[in-house]
Formats: structure tokens, C-alpha cells, sequence
């Protein structure tokens, strides 16, 4: 005993050097963070949801206040301050700061997210529209910054709108009212204007419309032979089928169960067991004992893929009636919808070449010659009149000087002067422009100048640089300037 007692002494009480006191140390929270750290530990609250304690601390800090310099990256899901080490707590608080002082600044996606919460939950909001209003300039600051909320906060308002009860009118721009919008429009393709239609169909399947470069550069007429297969098509399934062109593309309205505020961090304020709320004629929102619903059309981001194909088709069969050098494959082989295609397209050819037959087209290069010509009939009626008067004239009165003849110049049916005609004749007939230099006159003015004067007759310059004379204009031009 004596023995393993001294063994026991030796081997396992030993002498160990003592531990230095910590340099520093950690920092101690302010009061009003370490009482909203209470409520998490407390054991009265062991049964409520992190939510409700999320609630009840975001109340407690609705007004705090921090100027603590944070520089690390915080990454938690659904975050809450509970999530939240106690230098990332007051991190968040001194952004939140900034924030409401008008001072945005990048942080992390967690603190993006909090301050959301935090609004859908009304927290620090005067009322709803307040919050609304704040999750609007948030989305349209932040999303500057960085797009990555963006997805969220767009469903997001959209339930806030519906579950605090705002007008609907705030929803105008949301994807499912367009969407809804559409749908109706393509519902009444028979009576509705070709441009609404158009922006329907862009709006339902913007996929190949957007990148085709076949559409860039025939948008009127492929615009107008997409609406008339819609409305064949439309009158096709009305005739033949139960089912309409909608309910075929994007299936027929049904009841789909919701919550909302999807994958965020809410407390359900206001409780909600029976309400109702429309979005518009075909989208309906429903609490029926805390459960919740929605009647719509389903607007996934798959939704428009037949309609897609059918335009994608729609090109395909124009780019061949066209002789495009970049045919593509048609997506659909369905005879009958093919077969109106086609016939569209053929029409619109039929219709556009029995215009440009019907065209008037006027040559302005002509003018010139007609001008000319009437002027020499003028001269030869003129020399007939003269030539009718009988020899025995009577002679000019005694001591009255006789007038000269007046000799017409050869500039006189163009508008030219008579240093531009004679520069252009020279050009024409191969003769010597040395004369210009010699005169005092610079060649740039003159060449300026009957390209000017002539631009109305050609609708362009007859004269290059060189100079030189415009190749196609030279028979006219020798036709308006004699040699």
C-alpha cells in the first residue's frame, strides 16, 4: 500500500507551472445587447420557435444604435440575432446604422437578409405602407450593389402587398399579374389589337424572340404572321378541341397551397386565420383557418416553352420562304399548324410583291432632259413666229439704234455659273482645268459648288475629289453641259 501510494504521488500529482493571466480581456456587450441575449437562454422560453424569439429581441433593439467597426463576413442561413456571435451582432447594428442614416454600404448576405426580416416583420416601420415603402428603396439601393436578395425580396413584396393588405395596384408590375395579363390577351386574339398581342407573346415566351436576329431584321412581318397563326390557331381549338390555346400552351387554372413569405424568417404578426385578398381576376389569395392558398394560373419559368417552340417555328418557316442564308430547324412537325404557317407566310409574300408592283417610282435624273426639251420647242415655236413676218418690214425709225440679238448662254438651263459650267465641261470633254488656278478661283469652291447646285437633280455628288466626274452620271451630265 505503501508502495503504490508513493507511485500514485509521483505518477499522477505533479508540479505544474502556473497559467499567465489573458492579455486581454473579451469586450463586454452594451446593456441592451446582453438583455436581448437573455432572451435567448431563459428557460420559461425553451418552448417557443426561434421566430418568436427573433420577434421579441427585434423589438427590444427596434431603436439600438452601434458604431463598432466590424470587418469580417458573416454567412448563416435564415439568420437571426440568435445566429450571431457577439462581435457579428454589433456588426450588424453599426451597418443597420448607417443604413437608416442614408449611408448603403455592400455587407454580408446574412445582414442583407436580417435587415429584411426585420421589415417584413415590422420592425421599425410606422405602418405598412412604411415597410413597404422601405423594402422598395432597399431592393432598388442594395440591388446596385449586389443583385444576390433580388430573387427574395421580389416574391417577398409581392406577399407583403397580399398580407398586410395594400393596394393591388402596387402589384402592377409584379411577374404574376403580367403573366395573368397575357394569358387574357391571348384568350382574346381574336379582337385584340396585333401590338398587344406582340407583347403578350414576348412577354409569355421571350426566349428566341429575343435572340433571333432573323426577327431583329424582319419585325414587321414576322410580327404580323405570328398574330394571324394565333388567331387560326385559336379559331382551330374553339372548332376542334375542348380545351383552348391557353389552357393547351399553359394548362387551365387550378388551387395551389402557399405560406407566405417563402424561406424567410416570419413571425406571422398579425395571425391570420380567415382572409382574402385578389391580385386580380385570375389570381385570388386565401387564409382559411391559418392555412393558406392561392387560385392562379401557374407562372413557372417553364411555362412558356410551347409558345416558344411555335415562334421558334414561325422563324424557321420564314427564314426558308425568305431564302435566308441561315435557316434554323423548326421546332414543331404538327401538319395542320404548319400548314397555317405556311399559308401566312405565302400570303404576306403575295401581298408585299403586288405593292412594290403597284409602286410609282420617279426618276429625278430625267428632269433635266425635259427641261431641256421644252426649252428647244420653245426656241423652234419661237423661231417660226419670226419667220412669218413678210420681208417688207418696216425699217427701225431714223437715228434709233438697233438692239443686238441676244445671244442665250450655254449655262443658262442649268443653275450653275459660268466658271462651275465651264470647270464641268473641261471634265467632260477632256479639256485643260489649268485655267482655274490662273483665274484666282480655287478648285475645292467650284467642285462644292456644282455638287451643291446639283444635288437635286442626282440626290448626289457628281463630282469626286480628283476631280473627276461620277461615272454613272456622265451621259446625263453631257446631256445638260454642250462641248
Amino acid at each position: 500500500m505503501k508502495a503504490a501510494a508513493e507511485w500514485f504521488r509521483h505518477t499522477v500529482f505533479q508540479d505544474e507551472a502556473i497559467q499567465p493571466k489573458p492579455a486581454q480581456r473579451p469586450e463586454r456587450l452594451p446593456s441592451l445587447l446582453r438583455a436581448a441575449r437573455t432572451l435567448e437562454g431563459r428557460s420559461m422560453q425553451h418552448w417557443q420557435s426561434r421566430s418568436a424569439v427573433f420577434l421579441q429581441q427585434a423589438k427590444l433593439l427596434v431603436n439600438y444604435e452601434d458604431d463598432y467597426d466590424f470587418s469580417g463576413r458573416v454567412q448563416y442561413y435564415y439568420p437571426t440575432y440568435q445566429s450571431l456571435k457577439d462581435q457579428e451582432l454589433r456588426g450588424y447594428f453599426s451597418w443597420r446604422t448607417k443604413l437608416r442614416k442614408g449611408d448603403i454600404r455592400e455587407t454580408s448576405l446574412s445582414f442583407a437578409f436580417l435587415y429584411v426580416y426585420e421589415l417584413i416583420n415590422q420592425i421599425g416601420v410606422a405602418d405598412a405602407m412604411d415597410g413597404y415603402r422601405r423594402l422598395r428603396d432597399f431592393r432598388e439601393a442594395y440591388g446596385q450593389i449586389s443583385g444576390s436578395p433580388l430573387p427574395y425580396l421580389d416574391q417577398w413584396m409581392t406577399d407583403y402587398v397580399i398580407y398586410y393588405d395594400l393596394d393591388a395596384a402596387l402589384l402592377a408590375g409584379s411577374p404574376q399579374v403580367l403573366f395573368d395579363q397575357s394569358i387574357t390577351v391571348l384568350e382574346q386574339v381574336g379582337t385584340e389589337k396585333p401590338e398587344r398581342i406582340i407583347t403578350a407573346v414576348k412577354q409569355l415566351a421571350p426566349k428566341w424572340l429575343e435572340r433571333s436576329k432573323f426577327y431583329a431584321a424582319h419585325a414587321e412581318e414576322m410580327d404580323r404572321v405570328i398574330v394571324q397563326v394565333l388567331r387560326q390557331m385559336t379559331d382551330h381549338y374553339a372548332a376542334r378541341c375542348k380545351r383552348s390555346l391557353t389552357e393547351q400552351y399553359f394548362g387551365s387554372p387550378g388551387r395551389y397551397q402557399t405560406r407566405p413569405f417563402e424561406s424567410a424568417v416570419f413571425c406571422d404578426p398579425l395571425k391570420r386565420r380567415n382572409y382574402e385578398y385578389a391580385v386580380d381576376e385570375r389570381c385570388v389569395c386565401r387564409c382559411e383557418n391559418g392555412l393558406w392558398s392561392i387560385d392562379k394560373h401557374a407562372c413557372t419559368p417553364g411555362a412558356g416553352k410551347k409558345l416558344d417552340a411555335l415562334m421558334k417555328t414561325i422563324d424557321a418557316e420564314m427564314r426558308v420562304a425568305f431564302e435566308d442564308r441561315h435557316p434554323i430547324k423548326s421546332e414543331l412537325d404538327t401538319k395542320w399548324i404548319l400548314r397555317i404557317i405556311q399559308g401566312e407566310i405565302q400570303r404576306l409574300l403575295t401581298e408585299k410583291h403586288a405593292a412594290e408592283e403597284k409602286k410609282i417610282v420617279i426618276d429625278y435624273t430625267r428632269l433635266t432632259r425635259i427641261r431641256r426639251d421644252a426649252s428647244i420647242t420653245r426656241e423652234k415655236l419661237i423661231v417660226d413666229e419670226e419667220a412669218d413676218i413678210p420681208a417688207e418690214a418696216a425699217p427701225p425709225v431714223c437715228g434709233q439704234a438697233q438692239a443686238p440679238p441676244e445671244v442665250e448662254s450655254p449655262q443658262a438651263d442649268t443653275p450653275l455659273t459660268p466658271e462651275e459650267y465651264r470647270l464641268l465641261q473641261c471634265l467632260l470633254y477632256g479639256g485643260d482645268t489649268g485655267w482655274v488656278q490662273g483665274t484666282g478661283h480655287l478648285m475645292s469652291v467650284l467642285i462644292d459648288g456644282i455638287n451643291e447646285k446639283l444635288y437635286d437633280t442626282f440626290l448626289d455628288s457628281v463630282l469626286d475629289d480628283t476631280p473627276q466626274v461620277v461615272e454613272d452620271y456622265t451621259d446625263d451630265l453631257k446631256e445638260m453641259v454642250r462641248p
